[in-house]
């Protein structure tokens, strides 16, 4: 087969992309990587063929100024009328439908010349079911957490006729302008890489694929292979802190407060957000660009922001977790991975005595470190990306 992936223009939403690429690869399919220009050094860099669509367009500033201003927790929107939910929905599309009217027709060209046998898309880009559509080729969406986007546009609801009622204006408009049909159904299966045993939003055709933890390349330091004399404790604020923003006395609020317990504090930043943490206690240490699932195997538990690859990364290896979540849906994946009883969330605000009683809990309550293991094992036991590439072509054979 061939096989045209298409992930968001962040290098965290194509590393959630790889373990499938690569399997489709090792299974001797053909595959190509579709994204914007900005991509393309980190795909090239882990030896995948570049598509460059979409160019011209700043769509990490333009999600970064969005959410900079639009910060809810999960439960806000219930008390907003229909017309102000309308009115935020548009709102929070504009840079999604920008990013699809930009890679539209780049994505149609190349598509119509190379002709793939099925396109595997991040749920956020909306030019790839416009484009499979058009061209009549099967999609199928990979997401990267809890299914939170389903009844969002384009998410496989059922086609009921009233799309053009719930959709954003803009993107009628774009499939419209490329006489494309209005309609939810085109995306027909999900793979899912959320455990089962947690809280489903009823993915279209689900099909379960276990979390392989790839967090970019790296060398692993000495220090990391050496059993710690107390428990270790992984503090970061993910990859894509600095693309969103968030609070800046949040990082060197949550070391300091874990300075006067008996743990090694390792944080682990990008070089940009370095310079956030500030003095270091002497229980600390930094970690600069060191991919997680490198260093949690060596950690006794983890406190980050609840992106869905930390947050996965840390289940796949039976780490208890402490969750602060600030912006966009790292609210909802937090509370939904909370409720498997493997992790504490804190609102952004928590204090220093919060902080430290929660990293207690996660390092050492045995009820807590169970439900880790728990999730551990239950994700192990999800079929392996090579099984869900066979189901792929079995699906679209």
């Amino acid at each position: 087969m061939r096989i045209l992936f298409t992930p968001l223009p962040y290098p965290t939403h194509l590393f959630q992309q790889c373990p499938l690429i690569w399997a489709a690869r090792v299974e001797g399919h053909d595959v190509r990587v579709a994204s914007q220009p900005i991509l393309t050094p980190t795909t090239v860099g882990l030896g995948l063929p570049a598509v460059e669509v979409g160019g011209g367009y700043d769509f990490l500033n333009a999600v970064a100024t969005l959410r900079t201003g639009n910060r809810f927790q999960p439960g806000d929107l219930e008390a907003l009328s229909p017309e102000e939910r309308d009115r935020l929905r548009d709102e929070r599309f504009v840079p999604v439908i920008e990013l699809a009217a930009r890679m539209a027709p780049d994505l149609l060209a190349f598509a119509g010349r190379w002709r793939p046998d099925l396109i595997v898309t991040d749920p956020i880009v909306l030019a790839a079911p416009l484009v499979a559509a058009a061209l009549d080729i099967p999609i199928v969406r990979k997401i990267w957490g809890p299914d939170i986007l389903s009844g969002h546009p384009l998410q496989g609801q059922p086609f009921d006729g009233t799309e053009r009622d719930t959709w954003p204006a803009g993107l009628v408009e774009l499939f419209d302008r490329h006489g494309v049909e209005v309609r939810n159904d085109y995306v027909r299966h999900t793979v899912d890489p959320w455990p089962s045993s947690l809280k489903q939003i009823g993915a279209p055709g689900r099909l379960p694929e276990r979390f392989i933890p790839y967090n970019g390349a790296g060398a692993v330091p000495e220090w990391v292979l050496e059993p710690p004399e107390r428990p270790r404790v992984c503090v970061t604020c993910g990859t894509t802190n600095s693309v969103f923003g968030s609070d800046p006395d949040l990082l060197p609020r949550t070391v300091g407060a874990l300075a006067p317990l008996d743990v090694e504090v390792v944080v682990a930043v990008n070089g940009t957000d370095r310079a956030k943490v500030g003095p270091l206690p002497g229980n600390a240490r930094i970690a600069e660009s060191l991919p997680l699932n490198l260093l949690l195997p060596s950690c006794a538990a983890i406190v980050n922001q609840g992106g869905a690859g930390s947050v996965l990364t840390a289940a796949s290896l039976g780490i208890p977790q402490v969750l602060i979540p600030e912006t966009g849906e790292t609210p909802m994946i937090s509370h939904t991975y909370a409720d498997g009883g493997a992790a504490v969330v804190l609102a952004p605000t928590a204090g220093a005595d919060a902080i430290a009683s929660a990293v207690t809990a996660a390092a050492t309550d045995e009820a807590m470190r169970e439900a880790a293991r728990r999730m551990r094992a239950e994700i192990a036991a999800m079929p392996a990306p090579a099984e869900v590439v066979r189901t792929l072509q079995e699906l679209t054979a």
